[in-house]
Order: structure tokens, then C-alpha cells, then sequence
């Protein structure tokens, strides 16, 4: 089954249709039979994974409340200060017990099938287990407590709208609406119809194309010169956007007709002015999952902190406070890395982005004095488009790096980058095998894909903006994107190939 088809808009409907007609108190029931119908249609791999990762994380936070409650008990019979310090070491000790066991067998599983060329990936691992295992973290830290109803749990962690492409929920956060009781409402079944619809035309009709574009480059054994590598950086990237971010508008989409609310994982990522700043608007909850349960662990950790006294003595107060958050920081990129994918072009992509944000970090106090000597005032708006297109150059070379077939592929891309002649339209068109209309369309799609972006970042509400026009324009409108889409779209690829984040 297609996350585009026919059928999969049928088992929409039936799982909506019966969420609503059973009695409020059982909806979480029917919507958790969904998730385990949605994954026996969609996955592969039968899913012993997700069980086991399901059973493991819900019995490791079960035991680390556990071991908090006893010790919590016994504390009341300590009576010097080195009693109750012995107490809460050993209470500490017994939990980070439980936790490593936990995380080296689930992280050991998802390492091991990442790493094998053998077997097949089960759908959503990565999302599954990342998300499992940070859920594991908030109950240890005592951000809450642990969920007693294992089949509550299940329902958290199979979520299906969250399944193939993430975003990494929060238990905390989904489970505000996930567990409530909803009632039938037209208006968020508009709401999320509009939304799906956005984002299937962004899938089937923009993303399609431009990877009909890189598919074509990449898959030559000719050597392209400057200009098709070119073509191929702003292809790559804008198909990944149009992919992802049109998978997590149908997700968003989907949980708004049940009423449950979803993190939002974008946030106009083409207009951040640093690579840094990119990282905080594109796959947002990928990275708040590294930064809290990776980066702060190991820049405020002993070891990260015992370097950077270290540093204080010989190079002073400046770099010392530095040197802990670059040591995190190479960690999480080389940890982003290997999420991406076991090849060392994906490696190189995350050293890229640590190079990058690093020499940022670095530079910082050279860069404010060159823009003083230049008097570059750095609050107008010729700069900032110098920034915002010179983040899109950047990231956008990096995805072409890192969606090469290997690392010395990217690296013969990119020697061929400083080899240039202009050939005509002609010519292009005739290589990446597209018509004129294909073009119209594309360029269609990206000015109308950009305005909703452009609306998005100046705060303006998508959903007020539909309600507020005309009934003819608006239901016109949605009439002209169902057609693109039909007419114009890529419908009915698997489902574990049709994003490009499902093979993650």
C-alpha cells in the first residue's frame, strides 16, 4: 500500500469513520488496531523490531520509576547527610544500569541492520527507536513518569502519521491529544484535507521531477560539467524539501481530522542565514532529539568539561568556553552521519555541517571585525539575502555529497563543478528527458511552494488566508490542485520508496 493510492486514502477514511462511531473512551483502541494494520500493510519486515523495542523501552522506564520509588522510601530511614548521599548514588547507580542495558541492545539492533547490506531495514527503525529511547531519558530525568498501560505505550510509539518520516514525538507532547477523546468536526476535516492535498501536490508534482532531474545526472557515467552539477545541487535540494516537507504536511494533515496535534518538523528552512541557524528550521525535531539528549550530556560532561580547564591554562578564558561545545558538536555530526546512512559520503556530510557551524563558532569574533572594516551593516536586507543564498549554496552541496552512490562520486562531482560551458536549453531538456511543460510546471510549483513559505515566515496563517476567500476562488483553487496532481503527479510508487526518508 502507497501512502499515495487510492488505498491508502480508503484506510484513512475507514480508521477516521470508525474512530468517530465508537464510543469516545475506546478511540485510542481503534486508532492503536490502526497502527499495527497500517505497519502490516506498509512494512516489509514483519514487526518482531518494533515489538521488541516497544516491550524493552516500556519495561526500562518501568523499572527506572521503580527504583526512584523504593529509594525515595528508604531515605526516610537515612539520617546523616552521608547516608542519604550513599542513597541517592546507589539509587543513581541502578538506574543508569537499567538504562545502558536498554540502550545498548536497542541502539545495538538498529546499529547492526543499519550497518548490514543482508537484511532489510525495517520500516521507520530509526524513528522508532530514536524516539523510544529519548522517551526512556525524560522518565530517568524525572520529566515525567513512566506509562503503566503497555498498550497506551504501543499506541505512542506505532503512531502511524509519525511512522515512516518522524517527526521524533515527544511523549510528553503527543500524548496531550493522542490519548484524549475527540469528537467528529467538519472544519478539521477541511483543515486537514487541504493540508494532505498540499502536501501530496508537493510530493507527486515538485519533488517527482526534480528527482527525475537528479536520478538523470547521477545515474550517467559521462562526466557532466559546472552547469549540471549546478542543475543537480538545486534539484537534490529542493526534491528532498518537496519529499519531506510534503510528507510531514499529509502527517500533520492526517492527525488534524482525529484532532491530535503533531510536532511541526519544518519551519521555512531556505530562510535561515547560517548553517546553524538551517539545522533549527529543517528536520527540527532530528536535531532538538541530538541537542538534548547528545550535545548538552556531553558538553556539560566531566570529560568535555576537564578538557576545556585544561585549554583555559594554555590559550585562555575565550577558547575554554568553546571547546566543550565543539567536542559535542563533532560527536552529534559524526551521530547524524551515521543516521543518515553507513557510507562514508554521509560521514563527510556530517563533518561538513560540523565544519561549518564549528568555524562559525570559531570565526565569530574575526568575522565582527571584518564587518566593521567594511562597514557592512549586517541588519540590511542585501545582507541577509547574501546569507540566505549563501546557506542554500552550502547545505545544497552538501545533500548533493551526501545523495551520491558513494564518496569518490561526489568527489568526481565535485571536480566536475569547476568545469564549465553553457549548453542551450535544448540540450538540457533533452538530457534530464523532459518537455517544456514539465519546466512551466516545476517553476509553477516552487514560485507557489515559496509564497506559502514566504507567508508562513512573516506569521501570516495559511489556514485564515483559505477561510478568507471568495467560496468560488477557494474551492477553485483545491478543484486546480486535485487535477495537478492527477494529471500532472506521480502516483501509486511503494510506500517504502516512494520518500526518501522512509529508507531511514
Amino acid at each position: 500500500m502507497s501512502l499515495i493510492s487510492a488505498e491508502f486514502l480508503l484506510f484513512t477514511a475507514a480508521l477516521s469513520a470508525v474512530y468517530f462511531l465508537v464510543p469516545r473512551k475506546c478511540q485510542w483502541a481503534v486508532m492503536l488496531a490502526g497502527n499495527i494494520i497500517f505497519y502490516l500493510l506498509v512494512g516489509k519486515v514483519f514487526p518482531i523490531f518494533l515489538i521488541v523495542t516497544c516491550i524493552s523501552a516500556f519495561c526500562c522506564a518501568i523499572m527506572v520509576d521503580r527504583v526512584r520509588e523504593r529509594f525515595k522510601k528508604s531515605r526516610s530511614e537515612c539520617h546523616t547527610r552521608e547516608e542519604k548521599q550513599k542513597n541517592k548514588e546507589l539509587c543513581t547507580r541502578i538506574q543508569k544500569c537499567i538504562m545502558a542495558a536498554c540502550f545498548i541492545f536497542n541502539f545495538g539492533i538498529w546499529a547492526v541492520l543499519k550497518c548490514s547490506h543482508s537484511l532489510p531495514l525495517p520500516l521507520g527503525i530509526s524513528f522508532y527507536t530514536f524516539t523510544a529511547m529519548g522517551y526512556c531519558i525524560d522518565v530517568y530525568r524525572g520529566k515525567y513518569q513512566a506509562e503503566k498501560n503497555p498498550a497506551r505505550f504501543a499506541l505512542f510509539l506505532s503512531f502511524f502519521p509519525h511512522m515512516l518520516q518522524g517527526p521524533f514525538s515527544r511523549y510528553n507532547s503527543l500524548t496531550e491529544t493522542l490519548y484524549e477523546a475527540h469528537g467528529f468536526s467538519w472544519s478539521r476535516i477541511k483543515e486537514g484535507g487541504i493540508r494532505i492535498l498540499w502536501g501530496v501536490f508537493k510530493k507527486t508534482v515538485i519533488a517527482y521531477r526534480f528527482g527525475i532531474i537528479a536520478d538523470c545526472i547521477y545515474g550517467q557515467k559521462t562526466e557532466y560539467e559546472g552547469i549540471y552539477i549546478v542543475i543537480l545541487m538545486i534539484a537534490v535540494t529542493l526534491q528532498l524539501y518537496a519529499d519531506f516537507s510534503g510528507y510531514m504536511d499529509m502527517a500533520a494533515g492526517i492527525c488534524r481530522i482525529f484532532g491530535i496535534r503533531l510536532e511541526e518538523n519544518f519551519r521555512q528552512p531556505f530562510f535561515a542565514r547560517s548553517i546553524e541557524e538551517f539545522w533549527r528550521r529543517w528536520h527540527i525535531t532530528l536535531g532538538a532529539w541530538f541537542r538534548d539528549y547528545l550535545f548538552y550530556p556531553v558538553s556539560m560532561g566531566k570529560g568535555a568539561q576537564a578538557l576545556g580547564r585544561k585549554c583555559r591554562k594554555r590559550f585562555g578564558n575565550a577558547l575554554a568556553r568553546i571547546v566543550p561545545s565543539l567536542i559535542a558538536l563533532f560527536i552529534v555530526w559524526t551521530a547524524t552521519g551515521f543516521w543518515h546512512g553507513n557510507a562514508w559520503n554521509f560521514r563527510i556530510w556530517g563533518w561538513m555541517n560540523f565544519f561549518f557551524i564549528g568555524s562559525g563558532i570559531l570565526l565569530e569574533p574575526v568575522y565582527t571585525k571584518w564587518k566593521k572594516l567594511l562597514h557592512i551593516n549586517t541588519e540590511s536586507r542585501w545582507w541577509k539575502v547574501f546569507q540566505m543564498c549563501r546557506t542554500f549554496w552550502l547545505f545544497a552541496y552538501m545533500e548533493m555529497f551526501s545523495s551520491a552512490c558513494s564518496a569518490s562520486a561526489a568527489i568526481r562531482l565535485t571536480v566536475s563543478l569547476f568545469h564549465w560551458s553553457v549548453p542551450d536549453g535544448y540540450a538540457l531538456l533533452e538530457t534530464f528527458g523532459m518537455e517544456g511543460y514539465d519546466v512551466i510546471v516545476l517553476l509553477a510549483g516552487v514560485i507557489v511552494m515559496g509564497i506559502v513559505d514566504v507567508m508562513k515566515e512573516k506569521k501570516i496563517v495559511i489556514q485564515d488566508v483559505v477561510d478568507r476567500m471568495p467560496v468560488v476562488i477557494r474551492y477553485a483553487g483545491i478543484v486546480g490542485l486535485v487535477y495537478m496532481v492527477l494529471l500532472l503527479g506521480d502516483i501509486g510508487t511503494d510506500a517504502t520508496k516512494g520518500f526518501m526518508y522512509a529508507q531511514f
